[in-house]
Protein backbone atom coordinates (compact mmCIF):
# COMPACT_ATOMS: atom_id res chain seq x y z
CA UNK A 1 0.00 0.00 0.00
CA UNK A 2 1.68 3.27 -0.92
CA UNK A 3 2.16 6.13 2.08
CA UNK A 4 1.13 9.32 2.21
CA UNK A 5 2.55 11.87 4.47
CA UNK A 6 0.18 14.11 5.97
CA UNK A 7 2.01 16.97 7.43
CA UNK A 8 -1.12 19.06 9.38
CA UNK A 9 -1.13 22.28 11.25
CA UNK A 10 -3.34 21.69 14.63
CA UNK A 11 -4.73 25.71 14.46
CA UNK A 12 -4.56 26.89 11.02
CA UNK A 13 -8.32 28.17 10.01
CA UNK A 14 -9.75 27.49 13.64
CA UNK A 15 -8.51 23.95 13.67
CA UNK A 16 -11.31 22.50 12.28
CA UNK A 17 -9.32 19.91 10.63
CA UNK A 18 -8.76 17.83 13.48
CA UNK A 19 -12.14 17.03 13.56
CA UNK A 20 -11.93 15.33 9.94
CA UNK A 21 -9.14 13.34 10.40
CA UNK A 22 -10.98 10.16 10.77
CA UNK A 23 -13.01 10.73 7.48
CA UNK A 24 -9.61 11.34 5.76
CA UNK A 25 -8.20 8.29 6.64
CA UNK A 26 -11.24 6.68 5.91
CA UNK A 27 -11.20 8.03 1.90
CA UNK A 28 -7.58 7.62 1.71
CA UNK A 29 -7.33 4.01 2.75
CA UNK A 30 -10.85 3.19 0.32
CA UNK A 31 -8.49 4.43 -2.29
CA UNK A 32 -5.59 2.32 -1.07
CA UNK A 33 -3.57 4.41 0.76
CA UNK A 34 -2.09 4.69 3.66
CA UNK A 35 -1.95 7.88 5.64
CA UNK A 36 1.12 8.80 8.04
CA UNK A 37 0.06 11.80 9.77
CA UNK A 38 2.31 14.19 11.09
CA UNK A 39 1.14 16.94 13.06
CA UNK A 40 3.66 19.89 13.32
CA UNK A 41 3.75 23.28 15.69
CA UNK A 42 5.98 25.10 12.92
CA UNK A 43 7.35 24.29 9.45
CA UNK A 44 10.84 23.48 10.77
CA UNK A 45 9.26 20.29 11.85
CA UNK A 46 8.07 19.63 8.46
CA UNK A 47 12.05 19.79 7.30
CA UNK A 48 13.27 17.76 9.95
CA UNK A 49 10.81 15.03 9.45
CA UNK A 50 10.82 15.16 5.43
CA UNK A 51 14.46 14.53 5.44
CA UNK A 52 14.63 11.42 7.69
CA UNK A 53 12.27 9.58 5.01
CA UNK A 54 12.94 7.21 2.32
CA UNK A 55 11.18 9.21 -1.22
CA UNK A 56 11.03 5.96 -2.61
CA UNK A 57 7.64 4.89 0.08
CA UNK A 58 5.96 8.35 -0.05
CA UNK A 59 3.22 8.23 -2.90
CA UNK A 60 2.24 11.91 -1.91
CA UNK A 61 3.50 14.70 0.74
CA UNK A 62 0.24 16.54 1.86
CA UNK A 63 -0.35 19.87 3.36
CA UNK A 64 -3.00 20.44 6.07
CA UNK A 65 -3.40 24.35 6.12
CA UNK A 66 -2.73 27.29 5.10
CA UNK A 67 -0.10 28.99 2.67
CA UNK A 68 2.48 29.44 5.27
CA UNK A 69 2.20 25.35 5.99
CA UNK A 70 2.35 24.52 2.26
CA UNK A 71 5.18 27.55 2.38
CA UNK A 72 6.46 25.21 4.72
CA UNK A 73 6.25 21.74 2.61
CA UNK A 74 7.70 23.11 -0.95
CA UNK A 75 11.13 24.53 1.23
CA UNK A 76 11.84 21.48 2.82
CA UNK A 77 10.86 19.14 -0.45
CA UNK A 78 13.38 21.31 -2.00
CA UNK A 79 15.82 21.08 0.37
CA UNK A 80 16.24 17.87 0.34
CA UNK A 81 15.83 17.27 -3.35
CA UNK A 82 13.61 14.51 -3.11
CA UNK A 83 11.15 14.58 -7.07
CA UNK A 84 7.71 13.62 -4.21
CA UNK A 85 4.44 14.69 -5.35
CA UNK A 86 2.32 17.35 -3.47
CA UNK A 87 -0.96 17.71 -2.40
CA UNK A 88 -2.72 20.23 -0.42
CA UNK A 89 -5.90 20.40 1.76
CA UNK A 90 -7.31 23.56 2.06
CA UNK A 91 -7.77 24.48 6.16
CA UNK A 92 -6.17 27.70 6.53
CA UNK A 93 -7.55 31.26 6.59
CA UNK A 94 -7.21 32.58 2.86
CA UNK A 95 -5.94 29.60 1.06
CA UNK A 96 -4.51 31.49 -1.75
CA UNK A 97 -2.64 28.86 -3.34
CA UNK A 98 -5.60 26.23 -3.38
CA UNK A 99 -8.03 29.27 -4.98
CA UNK A 100 -5.69 29.95 -7.73
CA UNK A 101 -5.06 26.26 -8.09
CA UNK A 102 -9.02 25.22 -7.92
CA UNK A 103 -8.28 22.62 -5.43
CA UNK A 104 -11.79 21.85 -4.24
CA UNK A 105 -12.42 22.73 -0.81
CA UNK A 106 -14.51 19.60 0.89
CA UNK A 107 -12.91 16.76 2.52
CA UNK A 108 -14.13 13.73 0.16
CA UNK A 109 -13.25 15.67 -2.87
CA UNK A 110 -9.73 16.73 -1.77
CA UNK A 111 -9.11 13.16 -0.82
CA UNK A 112 -9.94 12.02 -4.09
CA UNK A 113 -7.63 14.26 -5.92
CA UNK A 114 -4.66 12.13 -4.72
CA UNK A 115 -5.78 9.12 -6.58
CA UNK A 116 -7.77 10.58 -9.08
CA UNK A 117 -6.26 13.89 -10.17
CA UNK A 118 -3.50 15.19 -12.65
CA UNK A 119 -0.10 15.59 -11.67
CA UNK A 120 1.09 18.54 -12.90
CA UNK A 121 4.61 20.90 -12.78
CA UNK A 122 4.36 24.02 -10.49
CA UNK A 123 7.16 26.21 -10.23
CA UNK A 124 8.32 28.40 -7.45
CA UNK A 125 10.05 31.83 -6.97
CA UNK A 126 13.39 31.93 -5.25
CA UNK A 127 14.59 34.69 -3.06
CA UNK A 128 17.96 34.21 -1.88
CA UNK A 129 18.26 31.35 -0.35
CA UNK A 130 14.44 30.72 0.34
CA UNK A 131 11.61 29.38 -1.74
CA UNK A 132 7.78 30.70 -2.29
CA UNK A 133 4.88 29.30 -4.31
CA UNK A 134 2.88 32.07 -4.37
CA UNK A 135 4.01 35.25 -3.45
CA UNK A 136 7.15 37.21 -1.84
CA UNK A 137 6.17 40.90 -0.56
CA UNK A 138 7.10 44.03 1.55
CA UNK A 139 5.57 47.10 2.63
CA UNK A 140 2.06 47.82 3.87
CA UNK A 141 0.18 44.24 4.00
CA UNK A 142 3.43 42.04 4.81
CA UNK A 143 3.58 43.19 8.18
CA UNK A 144 -0.11 43.15 8.71
CA UNK A 145 -0.25 39.58 8.09
CA UNK A 146 2.66 38.91 10.66
CA UNK A 147 0.35 41.14 13.28
CA UNK A 148 -3.11 39.53 12.85
CA UNK A 149 -3.59 37.23 15.67
CA UNK A 150 -4.96 33.42 15.22
CA UNK A 151 -7.91 34.32 16.68
CA UNK A 152 -8.88 37.73 14.98
CA UNK A 153 -7.94 35.42 11.60
CA UNK A 154 -9.76 32.25 12.57
CA UNK A 155 -13.08 34.79 13.05
CA UNK A 156 -12.90 37.33 10.29
CA UNK A 157 -10.84 35.29 7.95
CA UNK A 158 -9.32 37.66 5.20
CA UNK A 159 -11.13 40.32 6.25
CA UNK A 160 -9.08 40.49 9.56
CA UNK A 161 -5.98 41.77 6.78
CA UNK A 162 -7.82 44.22 5.10
CA UNK A 163 -9.02 46.04 8.41
CA UNK A 164 -5.92 45.71 9.41
CA UNK A 165 -4.39 47.24 6.38
CA UNK A 166 -7.07 50.11 5.80
CA UNK A 167 -6.35 51.63 9.28
CA UNK A 168 -2.50 51.56 8.56
CA UNK A 169 -2.74 53.47 5.27
CA UNK A 170 -2.58 57.15 6.33
CA UNK A 171 0.88 56.97 8.63
CA UNK A 172 2.39 54.06 6.15
CA UNK A 173 5.66 54.77 5.09
CA UNK A 174 6.57 55.91 1.51
CA UNK A 175 9.82 53.33 0.36
CA UNK A 176 12.00 53.88 -2.49
CA UNK A 177 12.75 50.91 -4.27
CA UNK A 178 15.10 50.06 -6.89
CA UNK A 179 14.95 46.94 -9.51
CA UNK A 180 16.73 45.50 -11.91
CA UNK A 181 14.50 43.10 -14.17
CA UNK A 182 16.07 40.77 -16.84
CA UNK A 183 18.31 43.31 -17.15
CA UNK A 184 16.30 46.54 -17.06
CA UNK A 185 16.11 48.83 -14.53
CA UNK A 186 13.84 50.64 -13.15
CA UNK A 187 13.17 53.01 -9.82
CA UNK A 188 9.93 54.36 -8.04
CA UNK A 189 8.35 55.54 -4.70
CA UNK A 190 6.00 52.71 -3.21
CA UNK A 191 4.17 51.33 -0.29
CA UNK A 192 3.84 48.04 -1.61
CA UNK A 193 4.88 45.65 -3.79
CA UNK A 194 4.35 42.10 -4.89
CA UNK A 195 6.24 39.12 -6.49
CA UNK A 196 3.61 36.95 -7.26
CA UNK A 197 3.75 33.14 -9.51
CA UNK A 198 0.09 32.82 -8.27
CA UNK A 199 -2.73 35.36 -9.34
CA UNK A 200 -4.06 35.35 -5.51
CA UNK A 201 -2.85 36.77 -2.21
CA UNK A 202 -4.16 38.25 1.03
CA UNK A 203 -7.71 36.47 0.23
CA UNK A 204 -8.10 38.65 -2.67
CA UNK A 205 -8.99 36.35 -5.29
CA UNK A 206 -8.49 37.43 -9.01
CA UNK A 207 -5.91 40.19 -8.02
CA UNK A 208 -3.51 38.94 -11.50
CA UNK A 209 -6.43 36.83 -13.30
CA UNK A 210 -4.38 35.83 -15.59
CA UNK A 211 -0.96 34.37 -13.98
CA UNK A 212 -0.29 31.07 -13.94
CA UNK A 213 1.87 28.83 -12.27
CA UNK A 214 4.13 27.20 -15.08
CA UNK A 215 4.22 29.73 -17.39
CA UNK A 216 8.28 30.58 -16.31
CA UNK A 217 7.11 33.85 -15.17
CA UNK A 218 6.91 35.71 -12.31
CA UNK A 219 4.40 39.26 -12.15
CA UNK A 220 5.39 42.29 -10.67
CA UNK A 221 3.26 44.35 -9.12
CA UNK A 222 4.00 48.00 -7.20
CA UNK A 223 1.06 50.42 -5.57
CA UNK A 224 2.89 53.67 -5.36
CA UNK A 225 1.70 55.66 -2.73
CA UNK A 226 -2.00 56.83 -2.28
CA UNK A 227 -4.18 58.75 0.51
CA UNK A 228 -7.17 56.73 1.25
CA UNK A 229 -9.54 58.05 -0.87
CA UNK A 230 -7.08 57.22 -3.25
CA UNK A 231 -6.94 53.84 -2.18
CA UNK A 232 -10.30 53.33 -2.30
CA UNK A 233 -10.85 54.56 -5.61
CA UNK A 234 -7.97 51.49 -6.35
CA UNK A 235 -9.88 48.90 -4.92
CA UNK A 236 -12.97 50.09 -6.86
CA UNK A 237 -10.81 49.26 -9.50
CA UNK A 238 -9.90 45.76 -8.56
CA UNK A 239 -13.37 44.96 -8.22
CA UNK A 240 -14.13 46.30 -11.69
CA UNK A 241 -10.99 44.12 -13.05
CA UNK A 242 -9.24 46.86 -14.08
CA UNK A 243 -6.75 46.69 -11.13
CA UNK A 244 -3.91 47.04 -13.97
CA UNK A 245 -5.32 49.98 -15.45
CA UNK A 246 -4.92 52.33 -12.11
CA UNK A 247 -1.75 54.97 -12.13
CA UNK A 248 -0.99 54.15 -9.14
CA UNK A 249 -0.05 50.67 -10.15
CA UNK A 250 3.50 49.65 -11.40
CA UNK A 251 3.25 45.76 -13.46
CA UNK A 252 5.89 43.66 -15.03
CA UNK A 253 6.47 39.99 -15.88
CA UNK A 254 10.15 38.76 -15.49
CA UNK A 255 12.10 35.41 -14.49
CA UNK A 256 14.49 37.69 -12.56
CA UNK A 257 14.84 40.06 -10.70
CA UNK A 258 17.26 42.13 -8.61
CA UNK A 259 15.03 44.46 -5.81
CA UNK A 260 16.50 47.00 -3.01
CA UNK A 261 14.45 49.40 -0.55
CA UNK A 262 15.30 52.35 1.25
CA UNK A 263 14.50 52.08 3.91
CA UNK A 264 14.41 48.70 4.69
CA UNK A 265 10.89 47.55 6.06
CA UNK A 266 9.72 43.71 7.22
CA UNK A 267 9.12 41.18 3.94
CA UNK A 268 6.78 38.56 3.59
CA UNK A 269 6.94 34.93 2.12
CA UNK A 270 3.75 32.91 1.53
CA UNK A 271 2.46 34.64 4.77
CA UNK A 272 5.51 33.63 6.34
CA UNK A 273 8.00 36.42 7.85
CA UNK A 274 10.64 36.99 4.89
CA UNK A 275 14.54 37.57 4.65
CA UNK A 276 15.90 40.99 4.86
CA UNK A 277 16.16 42.97 1.13
CA UNK A 278 18.37 43.17 -0.76
CA UNK A 279 16.44 40.31 -3.03
CA UNK A 280 17.68 38.41 -5.45
CA UNK A 281 14.23 36.53 -7.20
CA UNK A 282 14.12 34.20 -9.42
CA UNK A 283 11.69 31.51 -11.25
CA UNK A 284 12.09 27.94 -10.64
CA UNK A 285 10.08 26.39 -13.65
CA UNK A 286 8.76 23.12 -13.24
CA UNK A 287 10.03 22.95 -9.60
CA UNK A 288 7.37 20.54 -7.99
CA UNK A 289 4.59 17.87 -9.03
CA UNK A 290 0.97 18.82 -7.63
CA UNK A 291 -2.02 16.75 -7.42
CA UNK A 292 -4.67 18.91 -9.48
CA UNK A 293 -8.49 18.65 -10.30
Amino acid sequence: MQKVVLYYNPVAGGGRFKNRLDQVFENLQDAKLQVLPRRISSNADIEQHLAGLDPQDIHTLVAAGGDGTIHGLVNALMKTGYKIPVGIFPVGTSNDVATHLNIPFKCQQYCRLLSEGHLTDIDLGRVNERYFINVAAAGLLTDTAHEVQYRLKNVLGRGAYLLKSLEKIPRVQTMHLKMEVDGQKTSMDAMLFLVLNGGTAGGFQGLMPASDMNDGLLDFLAIKPVSLHQATQLLYNFLRGQLLQDDNIYYCQGKQFRIELEPDTSTDLDGEIGPGLPWEVSVCPSAVKMWLP
